[in-house]
Parts: C-alpha cells; structure tokens; sequence
C-alpha cells in the first residue's frame, strides 16, 4: 500500500512534494473506463443536490460565497462535492453518516482522491464491534481543478505555462550556486507579478486560504444536514419513516467527521481551532506543525528525512541479491550510499547527456537526489529507485534513471503554430493546480514568507542540514513564496487548541486522534506530540510504518482503533504503536523489472 502525501499530495496518493510540474500530454489526463464524468451537466446550487457521477459515486456542485468576509457579496465558488455512498441507506440504523477527508497538498483534488482510495477509506471505517456503516465525501477546496472558478494565472496559455516549466529546469537546482538561486529567485518574481496582475475583481486567488476552505466545511455540513432532514420528511410524508433523523450524539448543530492528510492535518488543526463546537470526529495523519506552516517558514519537515534514507540503504543491505544496488564485495550500508553519493557529485561535476525518443536530455546530481523522493514517501517503491542507480552506476546507462524521474520537463514540440489544438478546459484545470498550490501556501504564510537572494541562500543552507537529499527541494516552497504578492482576504494563525471535549455547544464532542508514521519524510512524529498538545484529551497513535503518513497502511490494530473512535470518541493510551510491514523487499521486490517503468506522475500534484 503507497503511503500518502504532504500528495504530493501525492503518484497514486503518496508520491508527495512533486514539483510544479506540467504534464507531458493532454492524453496523461484520461479516466479509466466508466470514470468519465462531465461537471458541466451538474448546476451549481446553494441547495445541495446529488447526481450520480463516475460509475458508483455521487457528486455535487455547492454554491458558496468567493469572500467569507463579505457573503452577500456578488461572486460565488461552486464546490464540486463527491461522495462514495455507504453501503447503507441514510435511514439505516447502522448509517454512521458523514466522513469528510482530504488528502493534503495543500491544493491536491479531493475529487481524485476519492475516485483513487474512497472504498479503501471505507474499507477502514466500517464494520467492528459498531457495525457502522459510513459514507465517504471529499471536495476540490476553492481554486482546484473542478471546483470553480480556478486558480491560474496563465489563463489558457498552456504554452507560457510550459515555457515557464522549461525556465526553471533550465537555470538549475536552487543549491548549486548563488547565481543560480538569484536567477530562480528573479524567475519566482516574474511569477509573482503575472499572478498578480490576474488577480482581478472575481479572481480567486485571494480567497483561496486555509480558513476560507474551513469555511466552506462548515456550510458542506450544514447542506449535507439539510438535505438529510429534507429526505427524512419525505420518506415521513410517504409514510416510510420517521419524520426526521435524530441526531447521533444529541449535539445543537451538526458537526464534522473528518480525516485529513498532511496538510489535510492543518485543514483540519484549523477547522477545530476556529469551530471547535462543530467537530464531532477528527483523525489528522501525517501530523504538519500548523504554526510552522501558517508562519510560512516550513522548518519542522525534514528532521526524520535522512533516517529514511539511511533505512533504505540498511534494508537494501540486508535484502542481499534482492537489492541489485548491493555488490558481494559490500561490508556494510554505508558503501552503498557512498556510492550513490559519489555519482551525485560526480554529474554536478560533469552532466552527461542523452539522446531518446529525438530529444536529448540532460543528467546532473539533481536528477540523482529526485528520485529519492519516490522511497522517501513509498520505500516499496525502493527496488524500481536501485534498478536505475546500479545501471548508471556500473553500465554508465542513465536511460531509466531518466524514465523513473517522478516529473518531467514538457515537451513544447506541437505548442506552436496553426496545426496546435487548442486544450480543453480540464488540461487547462489540471495544469493550473499549482496555481492554487501557491496561492493557498504562500497566502497562508503571510508576508513573512518571502525572502531576499541572501535570505533565501541562508534558508538553502539551514534545510540542507536537515536533509542533504531533499533539502533543496523542499526549499522551492519558500522560492516561490518569496516571489508571492497576491494577500489572502482572510488569515488564522491561531491558536490552534480547542476546549476541554464534552458535548458543550462550543466545544468537540470527543478528543481528536493524531497519527503518524514512526518515521515521515516530510511530517516527522514529534510534530503530532506538538499539536496534540493544544487539544486536551487528544492522543498520538504510532504506526510502525516508514513512508507518509501511516492511517491507510495496512493494519487490523490500525483499522481497529480508528472503527472504535468514529464509533465511540474513546482515543487510544497516548503514543499507542500498531505495527505493520514497511521492507520494501518484501512488499514490491519484484517491480525493478527489465524494462523501465514510468513513473511520472499522471496528474500534477503539490508539495505534502
């Protein structure tokens, strides 16, 4: 099972922290068959109202207002909702109702998520000692992919877009010189600007923040109620039920069943912090340090990263002639490693080039670490990652280190000229995700986000000690903050606590239950201590898995925890660990195969 992400957020879901990249072809955007949908035949209404949508699922389209500070005002966000119906009715005394999710980004499309893990979600929910039954909802927040209007700021121009894309791998890897982070940090500037002169009256980009999106949770409960209500009487009416449903917990107003991932752990941080009377359940995973996010300087990621690479290498070892990245004359790990570390430097040294399918491309050290970032998340993606380092290594063949690569440059051959087609709208969506990525993260973070050349090199250097391997990734979140200038029309930095639980209007009706991977790559295990912290009666639950985030990790103790919280509200003992199976040798040996796989995500995904 692939972890998840803080997607990217996130491959299949757990290839997390991709670039902003673009993909190849509008071809990549294709639904498996039966999941075509089109959301054009769904009005928007402030009345929610389901139709049926990609084969199983159910799916809506909820006007709310675009400025939570100003309701009444003119321009509206319609919410595209989809829902994996429980596998009982809604009147069923076993129906547990509503569990809200997202799976983090922040700005990844809770539409493809569910479409991707809602039966596994559900999976988990259902059954125990409860025999409950739940229904499993989640929502593209404002600004992505379906939801409209959308977040972009090259508007149809996906050729600038691409350009753009093609720029940034072009001037090169922000650690590698102080000139070229000054040209990156000029580049995140020009972005900047262009988002901001698109940031006109009706745009979105301003009102794509955190406490927005917790805003509109709060009114997808309230309509979901509503609707309830409203089929109850009409079942009444028919004379097949009782008139109206009551609610489970006796609460005054109906409050939220939510499950959220990496950044969905500071989505939901937030919702309890500002609402806390309306939370009823709420599992945060892949646990981010919300007043580190919301300060814009992400310093609490990395701490736990190298140990991960340093559990490949130790595995890789152990496994033997599994791991082809293990030579006989190896003594130890470390080998290995110095290995792979010499054949960075060695193309930062001297980047080789090569020659496929009538392009050449380019290899440097940088290409090297990227690949870390598949096992870092998912260590069963391990052997594909050793497969393509031993052929580098000992037959001097970059070719599948080259196809592995989680996100590629786009090809611009096509975009010019009479015979390009014009994109549909959703290439056009699906490319402007990250659009609402850098809105989202860099409103939230506020001004104290953006850095100067020098700030940024100090900041290059300080994430680089924490992780040489994704250090200079991850510092592309704070580049292009840095060129950011569009300001969110609503901010929460906190505090981020609730209440003592109880069944008080303004308090939760039980404790929240924090999660984690014993070891995360991008939200380490001490950042759920610290949040649990601000919530009294709230415990940690320990998963002894590798990778991002630990909930949806196969593991009957884990399934079994969560069945009893969404039932009852009891937490577990605080720092309880449920165990499961993280040796990539054992979970997905076989997939380093003769040829190379593509691994290049299908659709673009942001940072968590």
């Amino acid at each position: 099972m692939r972890s998840l992400s803080f997607w990217p957020c996130l491959g299949a879901i757990g290839v997390a922290a991709a670039t902003p990249g673009i993909l190849d072809s509008p071809d990549a955007l294709d639904f498996p068959s039966g999941l075509e949908f089109d959301w054009n035949t769904i009005t928007p209404s402030a009345k929610l109202s389901y139709h049926d949508c990609y084969s199983v699922f159910r799916c809506a389209r909820l006007l709310v207002p675009l400025d939570w500070t100003d309701p009444s005002g003119e321009h509206e966000v319609a919410i595209a909702m989809i829902k994996l119906p429980a596998a009982v009715a809604d009147d069923d005394p076993s129906f547990g109702g509503t569990v809200f999710t997202n799976p983090g980004g922040p700005g990844v499309s809770g539409v493809l998520f569910v479409l991707q893990r809602a039966h596994t979600l559900r999976d988990i929910t259902d059954g125990g000692d409860s025999g409950r039954r739940y229904e499993i909802l989640s929502w593209d927040p404002r600004g992505v992919l379906f939801t409209t209007p959308q977040a972009n700021c090259y508007g149809e121009d996906l050729g600038a877009r691409h350009a753009a894309e093609v720029q940034f791998k072009d001037i090169g890897p922000l650690h590698t010189s102080f000139d070229v982070l000054k040209r990156q940090h000029a580049r995140a500037q020009g972005f900047g600007k262009l988002c901001e002169q698109g940031a006109v009256n009706g745009s979105a980009l301003p009102f794509l923040s955190t406490p927005s999106v917790v805003r509109d949770m709060v009114e997808m409960v309230d309509r979901i109620h509503e609707l309830r209500q409203l089929e109850a009487a009409a079942r009444a009416a028919a004379g097949h039920g009782p008139q109206k449903i009551l609610e489970t917990r006796g609460e005054d107003a109906p409050r939220i069943q939510f499950w959220g991932f990496s950044y969905g752990s500071v989505l939901g941080n937030t919702f309890a912090s500002m609402y806390p009377g309306r939370v009823g359940r709420m599992i945060l995973d892949g646990v981010a340090d919300t007043y580190d996010y919301m300060s814009g300087t992400w310093l609490k990621n990395l701490q736990d990263t190298e140990k991960i690479v340093e559990f490949l290498y130790k595995t890789c070892f152990g496994a033997g002639e599994k791991c082809v990245l293990k030579r006989p004359s190896d003594t130890k790990w470390t080998e290995m490693k110095e290995r792979v570390d010499a054949l960075v430097s060695e193309l930062d040294a001297r980047p080789v080039s090569i020659v496929r399918d009538g392009l050449t491309s380019i290899i440097t050290g940088s290409e090297v670490l990227n690949l870390f970032r598949l096992p870092l998340y998912g260590p069963e993606d391990f052997p594909i990652v050793a497969q393509a380092l031993v052929e580098a290594l000992d037959n001097g063949n970059f070719t599948r280190l080259l196809w592995t690569q989680p996100q590629r440059v786009p090809r611009l051959d096509g975009a010019c000229g009479p015979a390009a087609t014009p994109p549909n709208s959703t290439v056009i969506a699906m490319q402007s995700q990250l659009d609402a990525v850098h809105a989202i993260m860099c409103g939230d973070g506020g001004a104290t986000s953006r850095l100067d050349a020098v700030g940024l090199k100090a900041y290059v250097q300080e994430l680089m000690a924490q992780s040489p391997t994704f250090g200079p990734y991850w510092a592309r979140l704070r580049l292009e903050c840095s060129g950011w200038i569009v300001r969110p029309a609503w901010r929460f930095t906190g505090p981020f606590k609730t209440p003592e639980p109880g069944h008080g209007s303004s308090a939760p009706a039980a404790p929240l239950l924090f999660v984690s991977a014993r070891l995360d790559p991008v939200t380490p295990l001490r950042n759920a201590y610290a949040m649990s912290q601000g919530h009294p009666g709230s415990a940690v639950l320990e998963v002894d898995h590798v990778g991002h985030s630990g909930s949806m990790v196969p593991s009957n103790c884990t399934a079994k925890i969560i069945r009893q919280y969404l039932a009852t509200g009891r937490v577990p003992d605080n720092g309880t660990r449920c165990a499961t199976k993280s040796d990539p040798w054992d979970l997905r040996a076989n997939r380093a195969t003769s040829e190379p796989v593509d691994l290049h995500t299908v659709w673009p995904v942001p940072w968590f």
